[in-house]
């Protein structure tokens, strides 16, 4: 990455690396290893695989028809895990260094990270609204049934970002709350969220989401989050410097093998084409209620049960008991 953006930088290696080959003073070993390096650096790569991320991700021309009902879950997930992809491969190697992305200049420091994160809450965001603007029970039960059905497919599709991009929608204060309406949701969908939310639990520092990341083969999209707070406990826990102020090798490995395993998940693209309306119905900020109005509506939907208006229901003692 760091040749491909410097040019300078690519010329004075390949001349370092042709000087190192026809050099008749070193190993056959090192005239290897000089060579193999000479090859990848001099590699082109396919600039037809890239994707404009500022015309992907711009907002519809044209109000979307679009809605989760006329589109299927398969379509959805797949878009979804499209867009997730082509933002995950934009992350270049250095914004994952030296926490960049929680800096003052993380929009210029840390840009995808940033984007990353952004289309993760919006996301939520969307299923969260999508569920509570329904009022009518029946539809807000569908809803739901249909984004379990988009995140199982995610979940198939090795998009554990978009898993738990949808649970947390589940967990979200304005759906969690509303006891009636889970009550109705299929046994079924309520088990299936069950086990979704399981692989992608916090618990153990994301101890099942990590097996299933490594048992799974690309393409893959995992959770950035957990490889930024990964990154966060070997900065914040190991200095730079040794203590004879030398540098310290064992942390820039650790960081390194952070950033090796998301690079393996970077490399393989996914086989999906694009399908205009279903991301443009992801896209649509229209779509997007706020926190406080999600609320302020999931109250009116099933208003709080006060414990003062419960009691005053109880029947008053009788006053042949009170003697």
């Amino acid at each position: 990455m760091d040749f491909e953006q410097d040019l300078r930088l690519k010329c004075l290696t390949i001349e370092f690396l042709e000087d190192i080959i026809y050099s008749p003073n070193l190993l056959p070993a090192e005239h290897k290893a000089a060579s193999q390096l000479l090859k990848l650096i001099t590699k082109e790569e396919s600039e037809s695989n890239r994707v404009d991320l500022d015309k992907l991700l711009a907002l519809p021309q044209t109000p979307c028809k679009e809605s989760i009902e006329t589109l299927s879950a398969l379509e959805i997930a797949e878009q979804m895990t499209y867009i997730d992809h082509q933002i995950f491969v934009s992350i270049r190697s250095e914004e994952f260094l030296g926490q960049a992305w929680m800096k003052t200049n993380k929009a210029t420091m840390a840009p995808h990270i940033i984007l990353m994160t952004k289309r993760f809450n919006e996301v939520s965001q969307l299923v969260v609204s999508e569920i509570i603007r329904r009022s009518n029970m029946t539809a807000r039960i569908h809803a739901i049934e249909k984004w379990a059905a988009v995140a199982d497919i995610s979940r198939c599709l090795h998009n554990f970002n978009g898993v738990l991009q949808v649970c947390a929608a589940f967990t979200n204060s304005s759906v969690f709350r509303l006891k009636k309406t889970w009550e109705k949701v299929s046994k079924t969908t309520k088990q299936t969220i069950e086990k979704l939310q399981t692989i992608v639990s916090s618990d153990g520092r994301f101890r099942n989401l990590r097996d299933a990341l490594h048992r799974c083969d690309p393409p893959c999209i995992p959770y950035l989050g957990m490889y930024l707070t990964d990154l966060s406990f070997i900065e914040e826990g190991t200095p730079n410097f040794t203590e004879d102020g030398l540098l310290n090798f064992s942390k820039m490995r650790m960081i390194a093998h952070v950033i090796r395993e998301i690079r393996h998940f970077q490399q393989t693209p996914y086989k999906i084409e694009l399908i205009g309306k279903a991301t443009d119905y992801l896209l649509n900020p229209s779509l997007l209620l706020d926190d406080d109005e999600l609320y302020q509506i999931s109250l009116e939907i099933e208003p709080r049960t006060s414990r003062l208006s419960a009691a005053t229901i109880q029947p008053l003692p009788s006053s042949s008991q009170n003697r």
